[in-house]
């Protein structure tokens, strides 16, 4: 017990067992092993393709998945032009409050307006009144005429674009090895 833990001999005791001289060994791997092997990964190919053809049935081909996104962003894009004003009437500018008193300024023409704040601009005719677009409502339509181009666009595509599958391996070539090849040899 003291020699684990303090005090006992300074020396350590190392104990080197005696030399041995190396084995080498060889495996033997024969061709039918190869020939399973690509058997083997022929079935799991072809059942990687069979899921594969499953699911674009159940959800639609990349292309067809991108078209439906495209409508999603089109029907976004409409539900947001059709959430603006139409134009800029009603006014959203300034509107007067009305007062007891009339507000007016030292400054002639600065600030004219009697009781009630109404401006002394005069008003246009209505021929003259075009209903204007806001510039968030040309965006948003702009947006909008975009998203179903780029819709018509992806439908098109997922229309002319077939369904698409890994390409199963033919022959690999370590299936097709010469036999002789896997006897082990003398060195």
């Amino acid at each position: 017990m003291s020699d684990l833990f303090s005090g006992g001999s300074s020396q350590p005791n190392i104990i080197i067992p005696p030399a041995e001289t190396p084995r080498a060994y060889q495996t033997i791997i024969p061709q039918k092993s190869y020939k399973d092997l690509a058997e083997s990964m022929g079935r799991t190919e072809g059942e990687i393709i069979r899921l594969e053809g499953l699911r674009q049935d159940m959800t639609g081909t990349s292309a067809a998945i991108g078209a439906k996104q495209r409508g999603i962003e089109m029907q976004e894009a409409a539900s947001y032009a059709s959430s603006l004003p139409k134009s800029e009437s009603p006014d959203t500018g300034f509107r007067g409050t009305p007062r007891e008193f009339a507000v007016t300024s030292n400054t002639r023409g600065t600030f004219d307006t009697t009781a009630g704040q109404q401006s002394k601009v005069p008003a246009t005719p209505a021929a003259q009144q075009a209903p204007q677009k806001t510039l968030a409502r040309q965006a948003a339509e702009t947006r909008h005429t975009d998203a179903k181009d780029y819709y018509l666009k992806a439908v098109q595509k997922a229309k002319s674009t077939p369904k698409s599958y890994m390409k199963p391996t033919k022959d690999p070539g370590f299936a097709q090895n010469a036999p002789d090849i896997y006897l082990p040899k003398a060195s």
